[in-house]
């Protein structure tokens, strides 16, 4: 009885012995590879909150309460997180893996990719290479089935900066029937006008007389531009009679349609009176077709605008006319008038 025991004994130490200098050591049983894993992550910044998409392919079906995890490198945060699992599986986390479950009855085919998606999972602090497992188990034991070791990759966000010139570019220029344009906002241009001056000439008391500028801005600023103007005195003669804005001395709540001063006795800013209408369609809810409002020597009134960058050539995005009306009466003293306009453009970066 001794003996057949020391046979044994030394039969076995012979089979460990030859499997130690086949192998180099004893071999370990394994569970097979996955045919094939991969997992993207959305965001691979220290600290970040990211989503993991983890996609792969298995060589074995698995059946009812058999399942998938997936476990992350112990510095990963999962406390909060969330995620998806392939159709007949059901979701459950824990502070280290996410893992899919196949519900009763039903099977998690091996013949197509599966994906598996963790939401709010936090990313390690600290730059570096970090393993994510995916391993698939038979409920019973339960034992491993395959599994596949991959790697993400996280590192500090690369801070990209440029800066851009802000650019502005503002010109008036010359309206009327010499530069092709002679009617603005449904209203005729009588004359022609320069970049620098308004050229009235004489006035008639039995017809209104209209000249204009067009406007052009070219800039990249974010939220657009507006134009605006002023006058810094009513047109005034060196004696100091006025002809004062429209209407009649009394600037309109709100732009109106144009009318004759009313010319009455003694009421001298009735005897002659100036406006202004633009064609700018962003205001074409101010302005209506062919109204008028007065120009202030203390309020800035706006007369163009666009919500965005401009070219200085594109109508409505850059480009508008702008016109000035005169009407006096037979009243309206005699003499030479003058006064000036400021255009004021202010873009918004």
């Amino acid at each position: 009885m001794l003996k057949t025991k020391r046979f044994k004994f030394v039969l076995v130490a012979m089979l460990m012995f030859t499997m130690v200098t086949m192998y180099g050591s004893a071999p370990i049983v394994r569970a097979a590879s996955l045919e094939s894993a991969k997992d993207t992550i959305s965001d691979s910044d220290l600290g970040a909150t990211a989503n993991h998409t983890i996609e792969f392919d298995m060589a074995t079906q698995l059946e009812q309460n058999d399942y998938v995890r997936v476990i992350f490198d112990a510095l990963f945060n999962l406390s909060t997180a969330t995620g998806t699992c392939p159709t007949n599986t059901t979701l459950s986390t824990s502070t280290t893996y996410i893992q899919c479950t196949v519900n009763a009855g039903l099977t998690l085919a091996s013949t197509s990719l599966q994906t598996i998606t963790g939401v709010g999972i936090v990313n390690p602090g600290v730059a570096g290479s970090y393993d994510v497992t995916i391993t698939t188990y038979n409920d019973a034991g339960p034992v491993e089935i395959e599994s596949a070791g991959v790697k993400v990759y996280i590192l500090e966000d690369v801070t990209v900066s440029a800066t851009v010139n802000a650019s502005l570019t503002f010109a008036v220029g010359e309206l009327g029937p010499d530069s092709g344009t002679s009617i603005v906002n449904g209203i005729p241009v009588t004359a022609s006008s320069s970049s620098t001056t308004l050229p009235f000439g004489t006035l008639d008391s039995s017809a209104s007389t209209t000249l204009g500028h067009s406007l052009a801005v070219s800039t990249n600023a974010t939220d657009g531009f507006s134009v605006t103007v002023i006058m810094d005195q009513e047109l005034t003669s060196a004696a100091g009679a006025t002809i004062d804005s429209f209407s009649n001395g009394v600037i309109p709540v709100a732009p109106t349609s144009w009318a004759i001063p009313s010319g009455t006795l003694d009421a001298i800013g009735t005897y002659g009176h100036m406006g202004v209408t633009t064609d700018d369609s962003d205001l074409a809810a101010t302005f209506d077709n062919g109204l008028f409002d007065g120009i202030s020597t203390t309020t800035p009134l706006e007369v163009m605008s666009h919500n965005g960058p401009a070219d200085g050539s594109t109508v409505d995005k850059g480009l508008a006319n702008v016109a000035y009306s005169i009407e006096i009466t037979d009243l309206q003293e005699s003499g030479d008038y003058t006064a000036a306009l400021t255009y004021v453009c202010t873009p918004t970066y």
